[in-house]
C-alpha cells in the first residue's frame, strides 16, 4: 500500500538488561542487523482470525552460545492487545529443544502467527523479545525484557465492511423500498405480495330441461332451486352499487339422438322459449339485455356426462365418440348398443334436452383512496387481500408496520406477518422482526421467501450457524446471496464472489486483492458506503487525492464514518 510507511525493522531497546551484560552486551551492538519480514505487512482480518507470516533472521557473529531468546508476537492498538504464540530460539550450548541460532554463522526462523480477531486496528504487530541465560547468570533465572521489533501495521478489516452480516443496528440511511424488495444496511429482505384484485367476477348459471322432442317449458322446471337463485342474483346485482351485470345468455341445446336437422331447429326453439320463461319470470328487473342462441345437439356434453358415470360400457361409448367424427355415425353406432343406449337414454340424454342460463356480475371495488382510508382507520371488514393492498399505498413506514400489523391480527396470515417482519427491520428492530418472521414461517411452512428473510435476519445478529441451517441447499436467488455474505464473513472469497452482485461483490473482489474487480463490481452502486470503499481502493493505488474526495464524500453523506475512518488502517493519514 503506497501511503503506508515501509514497516521498520530496526530493534529498538525496550528495556534495560539488569545483570548478565557477558551473555547479552555483543548481541545489543548488533541488534539493528536482525532482519524481519512479515506477510502481509498490513494484517488482515480473514474470516475470524488474522494470520501472519513472520521470518527473522540473525546475522554471523551474533548470537550468544548461552542464551535463550523469548519472541512474542503481540498484536498492540489503542485500547488493547492480543499476544499470539512465544517462539524460542537458543544458542548452540543451550540443552534445549528450541531452535538453535549458530554463533559463527547465523541463522532464521519461520512463524504463522494467527489472532483472534473481529475488527479493523490502528496499531502495531511487535515482536517483543526477553532473553536469559542458561549457564552461569543467576540474576536472570526467569526471562527479562530486552527489545521490541515492529513487524508490521495494524489490521484491515475490509470484509467486515459487507452488508448483512452482524448489523442489527445498521444505519436507516442505508434502507430502500424498491418494490416488493426491501434493501437495508442490515441485509435485503422481501415482502410478500396480496392477491388482490380490484374488480372481481362472480356468475350464475340455471338450467330449464324439456321432454323428449319438444321445446315446451313446463311449470315446474321455473320452480326449481337453482331459477330461484338465479333470478335473486339477477335482481341484486341489477342495480347494486359498482356492480355491472352482464347480459343474460339463453342457450339451447338437443341430446344428440334422432335426425340433425330436427335436433337443430329444437335446440333453437328451445332457446327462444327458455328466453321467454325467464324473461317474464325477471319481469320488473331492469336493464337486463339477452343474448339467444342455439347449439343443435350437444355431443360436448354428452361425452362429459358419459365420462363421470358409472355406466360399466363408458369406455365402449367414448371410443365410438373418438372413432366416428359425423353425428349420423355416433347416433347409429350408439343406438346400436340396444342395452347401452337404454341407460342413457334413461340417465344421461335427459340432462341435455335443455336451454341454459348463464350471467356475469363485476365488482368494481373500492378506490385505492377509500382502501387506504379503511386499513388506516383500522377497519378489520376490510378482507386481508385488501389490507396487504392498503399497505403498499402509501410510503409512511410507521403506517406500512400498523396495517400489516392489523392484516396479521386479524387473519393470522403469513405474509402479513412476514411484511410486519420486514417493515420491523426497516425500522431497525431486527429482533422482533425474528419473533415476526418465525410466525410467518408456522403459517407457510417451507415459503422461500420467509425462509430468506429469517436467514437475512440471523445474519444481522451475527448468527451465522443459524443461516446456514435455514438456507441448506437453496438455489434462489436471495439465498445465494446470503450464502455469498456468509462465505466473505468466514473469509472463503472465491466462493463468496460466486455468489454476490453489487457492493458486496466489490467487497469480497477487494479482500482477495483484485483491485479492478472490485471497481466494476462499484460502477453502478451509489450511496456512502460505496463512496468509502472506492476511498480504500483509491489509497491502494497511491492516488491520496482521489482517496481524500471519496472519503469525504462518504462522511458528508453519513458522519459516523468519521469515526470509523479514523480507526481503518486502509484510510490513516487521510482525515
Amino acid at each position: 500500500m503506497k501511503n503506508f510507511a515501509k514497516v521498520g525493522l530496526v530493534l529498538s531497546l525496550a528495556a534495560v538488561l539488569v545483570g548478565c551484560s557477558e551473555c547479552y552486551e555483543k548481541m545489543q551492538k548488533k541488534q539493528d542487523q536482525i532482519q524481519v519480514t512479515c506477510v502481509p505487512e498490513v494484517l488482515t482480518l480473514k474470516g475470524s482470525n488474522v494470520t501472519a507470516d513472520i521470518t527473522v533472521s540473525f546475522p554471523e557473529n551474533y548470537f550468544n552460545k548461552e542464551t535463550i531468546l523469548k519472541i512474542t508476537p503481540v498484536l498492540a492498538y489503542e485500547g488493547g492487545e492480543v499476544a499470539g504464540t512465544p517462539k524460542f530460539v537458543q544458542g548452540e550450548d543451550v540443552v534445549g529443544n528450541y531452535t538453535v541460532i549458530s554463533r559463527f554463522e547465523g541463522g532464521s526462523y519461520n512463524q504463522n502467527v494467527v489472532f483472534p480477531l473481529d475488527k479493523a486496528v490502528v496499531g502495531t504487530l511487535e515482536l517483543r523479545i526477553e532473553a536469559k541465560c542458561f549457564d552461569d547468570c543467576k540474576e536472570t533465572a526467569d526471562f527479562v525484557p530486552v527489545a521490541t521489533i515492529a513487524a508490521a501495521k495494524g489490521v484491515s478489516a475490509i470484509q467486515n465492511l459487507a452488508k448483512g452480516i452482524g448489523q442489527a443496528a445498521a444505519d436507516a440511511a442505508d434502507n430502500k423500498i424498491e418494490g416488493n424488495a426491501v434493501n437495508t444496511g442490515n441485509g435485503s429482505y422481501n415482502l410478500l405480495e396480496a392477491n388482490f384484485q380490484r374488480s372481481s367476477t362472480t356468475s350464475a348459471e340455471a338450467e330449464i330441461h324439456y321432454l323428449i322432442n319438444s321445446s315446451v317449458v313446463r311449470k315446474a322446471q321455473l320452480k326449481q332451486e337453482s331459477i330461484a337463485l338465479f333470478k335473486e342474483f339477477v335482481a341484486a346485482n341489477a342495480t347494486a352499487d359498482r356492480v355491472t351485470l352482464g347480459k343474460i345468455y339463453a342457450s339451447g341445446y338437443a341430446s344428440p339422438d334422432g335426425p340433425e336437422k330436427f335436433n337443430d331447429k329444437l335446440s333453437a326453439q328451445r332457446s327462444k322459449t327458455g328466453h321467454k320463461a325467464m324473461a317474464k319470470e325477471l319481469k320488473g328487473v331492469e336493464g337486463l339485455t339477452y343474448d339467444i342462441a342455439s347449439y343443435g345437439e350437444d355431443w360436448d356434453g354428452f361425452k362429459t356426462l358419459v365420462q363421470n358415470s358409472n355406466i360399466e360400457e363408458k369406455d365402449l361409448i367414448l371410443n365410438v365418440l373418438e372413432m366416428y367424427q359425423s353425428p349420423v355415425e355416433r347416433d347409429k353406432e350408439i343406438q346400436n348398443m340396444t342395452a347401452v343406449f337404454k341407460v342413457l337414454a334413461e340417465e344421461i340424454l335427459p340432462q341435455l334436452r335443455r336451454t341454459r342460463f348463464t350471467v356475469d356480475a363485476t365488482y368494481a371495488g373500492l378506490t385505492d383512496e377509500e382502501i387506504l382510508a379503511a386499513a388506516i382507520a383500522g377497519d378489520t371488514k376490510l378482507d386481508v387481500e385488501h389490507m396487504l393492498h392498503a399497505a403498499t399505498l402509501t410510503n409512511d413506514v410507521d403506517a406500512k408496520l400498523a396495517i400489516y400489523e392489523l392484516a396479521a391480527k386479524t387473519y393470522g396470515d403469513a405474509r402479513a406477518y412476514n411484511n410486519v417482519g420486514v417493515m420491523q427491520v426497516y425500522k431497525g428492530d431486527v429482533k422482533a422482526a425474528q419473533a415476526s418472521f418465525e410466525k410467518a414461517a408456522k403459517a407457510a411452512e417451507g415459503c422461500e421467501v420467509i425462509v430468506n428473510n429469517q436467514a437475512a435476519a440471523a445474519l444481522a445478529t451475527g448468527d451465522i450457524e443459524a443461516a446456514k441451517k435455514l438456507l441448506g441447499n437453496a438455489q434462489n436467488e436471495a439465498a445465494k446471496a446470503h450464502l455469498g455474505a456468509i462465505a466473505l464473513a468466514e473469509g472463503n472469497y472465491q466462493e463468496a464472489k460466486a455468489n454476490l452482485t453489487g457492493y458486496n461483490l466489490a467487497v469480497a473482489e477487494l479482500c482477495d486483492n483484485n483491485i479492478a474487480a472490485a471497481k466494476a463490481a462499484l460502477a453502478e452502486v451509489k450511496g456512502a458506503d460505496a463512496d468509502y470503499l472506492r476511498a480504500i481502493i483509491a489509497n491502494r493505488e497511491g492516488n491520496t487525492a482521489e482517496a481524500t474526495k471519496f472519503l469525504n464524500a462518504a462522511i458528508a453523506a453519513k458522519p459516523e464514518l468519521k469515526a470509523q475512518a479514523a480507526n481503518d488502517i486502509e484510510l490513516v493519514g487521510l482525515l
